[in-house]
């Protein structure tokens, strides 16, 4: 089998309403220069000599970018070394090609189907009470059983928010994601004396810097909310279980990084989720498939862009009463919805 051509299409899907922060509360910075909202991701396809054809997705950008294809034209897809290939563009299309090639899900690559499905939460952004409890209105209503709600200190309604999302929906679990941007241990703590009644009901994800493992072990040990900070490296990972500073971890890498990072805390009974870049379909699909090979994958992860945006692009959803589920199809197995695909299509390749 050889790859024979290589294809890159540009798209851009809304939000669905409810979702984003409103256009006060929006903050732009050199990562975000303009609304999320104006993001736009490439669907990459390679084909074969054989009709196979492998699909792929970059990460969100803003504006226009410049297409760098790898060499990949002539070349047998399973020549390739699985574990050489990272998490993004065209390496998920390959990879999702040569599960496709053996007739396996894609888990089994990075180490086995240990989960048949995947917890999900629901995600919105920084937004007031009201329009939080509604939010969580919608999440139970499609099934889910936690909420992530990204927040700030500067905000001043925290609380007031997951008390409006705990009246509406008490079930469910809430993760508080402010970026960093509780700034401190201190105000970490004003927060969690006045939510301490939520217990480990609620999560503090990445409450303030990690400068020091010993600030996140103190705020660990003076409440029984959980504390996961969002981490990049399997050293990070290391150094925060040595410390005895973490209830759970948010793994940002999304292949074999996301992997190791899980099998480290597997081994100290640490449970983890996966992380995103709100995306769409694609890249939830690869990232379920990671997933699916950590058993210790149990707290809601962040594959969101199934019912965050307008569409998925997926001919399926994939997110079902808050789980995403593991199938036996090839690949990422998931299809492509055409129509989809083509309506939000702004430069097709």
């Amino acid at each position: 089998m050889k790859i024979t051509r290589l294809e890159r299409t540009v798209v851009c899907v809304p939000f669905l309403p409810g979702i984003l922060s409103p256009p006060e509360m929006e903050i732009y910075t050199p990562s975000y220069p303009a609304p999320i909202s104006e993001r736009r991701q490439d669907v990459l396809r390679l084909h074969t000599d054989e009709g196979l054809v492998g699909i792929g997705m970059s990460g969100p950008y803003f504006g226009e970018r410049e297409d760098q294809p790898p060499d990949l034209i002539g070349k047998d897809p399973l020549h390739f070394e699985p574990r050489r290939l990272g998490g993004g563009g065209y390496e998920i299309a390959l990879l999702d090609l040569m599960a496709k090639a053996l007739g396996w899900p894609l888990c089994r690559l990075f180490g086995g189907k240990l989960q048949e499905k995947v917890l999900v939460d629901y995600w919105i952004s920084r937004m007031g009470p009201e329009a939080s409890g509604a939010a969580a209105k919608r999440a139970v209503e499609l099934g889910f059983h936690g909420i992530k709600i990204k927040c700030r200190w500067e905000d001043n309604n925290v609380v007031d928010r997951v008390h409006a999302i705990h009246e509406v929906a008490p079930a469910l679990r809430i993760v508080l994601d402010p970026n960093e941007r509780f700034h401190t241990l201190e105000n970490s703590l004003v927060l969690a004396r006045q939510l301490e009644s939520y217990g480990a009901q609620l999560i503090f994800e990445d409450p303030f810097p990690k400068t020091s493992w010993e600030e996140y072990r103190r705020l660990k040990e003076a409440t029984e909310i959980l504390i996961a900070p969002h981490l990049q490296n399997p050293g990070q990972v290391i150094k925060a279980i040595n410390a005895e500073a973490v209830d759970a971890i948010n793994v940002a890498p999304s292949d074999w990084g996301f992997l190791d990072m899980a099998r480290i805390a597997e081994s100290a009974g640490i449970p983890v989720w996966q992380a995103s870049n709100v995306d769409l379909g694609i890249f939830d699909a690869f990232r379920l498939q990671a997933s699916a090979a950590a058993p210790n994958c149990t707290l809601g992860s962040d594959l969101c862009g199934n019912f965050v945006h307008e569409h998925s692009l997926l001919a399926r959803p994939l997110v079902q009463q808050g789980y995403a589920l593991v199938g036996e199809a090839p690949g990422l197995g998931v299809e492509l919805d055409e129509e989809a695909v083509a309506r939000y299509t702004v430069a097709p390749g």
